[in-house]
């Protein structure tokens, strides 16, 4: 069907199909689908179904002809990172090697201090010190330390999916410091002031989940050669939080978007993007919902 695409239903996050009916859009729920057409269970078109549904927790769309996410097909993302996420998540590996050689193991999170340390010199010698001592620890002749910095690299890789991440989340703490000088610029508005404060309740757990899952995130990543010594492991985990943090995201991108570049004024556009914002924040978060962790 010309221009038809799978996306999740806004109403009720079920997965539905969208057909163009002249001047509006039909959508057909997968149950629908699969009697309206006699799909039996085992068929190939049911499996496609089936890939369909759990491909729309990564992407928002899915058209006839699009490839499978690659979050199906080997574990990686299906969307890409900017460069200075890779920097970011390779010097924070970086300084963490080399505190590891000094015996004073830690993980700096502050992005301006992490960008200066890494441009040290003394810090990109001690880096390759470090490296040796790894290939040490793992039984390698130091010639085949590039072994230990691929295996580094190849982390970093990984943890650059969580910098993007953490970038986008940083909108969604903007939306939250708005919130709170909304409140406190509609204080002679009682009803408005009344629906901010809900909004700043409603908003609470989401953030605190966020909070949770990046925190537990640095905490099992702050260890260099632990990270290494179940290097398998590590990746299965980082992934699968990767793509929590991404699903939970999509939720907020309206938002995001809506908030970009926009300050808190006390005029009618202000006005009007609070409501919205009170009504998302009620539509997904008025019940407390249990997010599914990857296993």
């Amino acid at each position: 069907m010309p221009g038809g695409y799978f996306c999740l239903s806004r109403d009720n996050n079920d997965p539905v199909f969208n057909v163009h009916l002249g001047d509006v859009w039909g959508k057909i729920n997968f149950r629908t689908l699969r009697d309206s057409f006699a799909i039996d269970e085992k068929s190939e078109d049911a499996r496609l179904l089936t890939v369909v549904e759990k491909g729309l927790k990564y992407v928002k769309e899915i058209r006839p002809g699009d490839s499978i996410p690659r979050e199906l097909l080997d574990g990686s993302a299906s969307w890409r990172v900017d460069e200075h996420h890779l920097m970011v998540a390779r010097g924070r590996l970086t300084l963490q090697l080399v505190s590891w050689i000094t015996g004073r193991e830690e993980m700096i999170t502050d992005r301006y201090k992490l960008e200066q340390l890494i441009e040290d010199p003394n810090i990109k010698q001690r880096a390759q010190e470090a490296f040796a001592k790894l290939a040490k620890q793992f039984g390698l002749p130091e010639e085949r330390k590039q072994e230990m910095v691929d295996k580094v690299d190849h982390l970093a890789r990984e943890l650059s999916y969580i910098e993007a991440l953490r970038e986008r989340y940083a909108e969604v703490q903007k939306i939250m410091v708005r919130l709170g000088q909304a409140k406190r610029v509609f204080r002679s508005d009682q009803q408005l002031s009344s629906e901010v404060s809900r909004m700043i309740a409603l908003a609470k757990a989401p953030v605190s989940t966020f909070d949770d899952i990046f925190d537990q995130i640095d905490g099992q990543t702050s260890e260099v050669m632990a990270m290494l010594r179940s290097f398998d492991a590590q990746i299965t985990f980082i992934r699968g939080m990767r793509d929590e943090l991404h699903t939970m995201l999509m939720v907020w991108d309206e938002m995001i978007e809506m908030w970009h570049g926009h300050e808190i004024d006390r005029d009618p556009e202000t006005e009007g993007r609070l409501k919205r914002t009170y009504q998302f924040l009620a539509k997904n978060f008025l019940i407390s919902k249990v997010w599914q962790r990857n296993g």
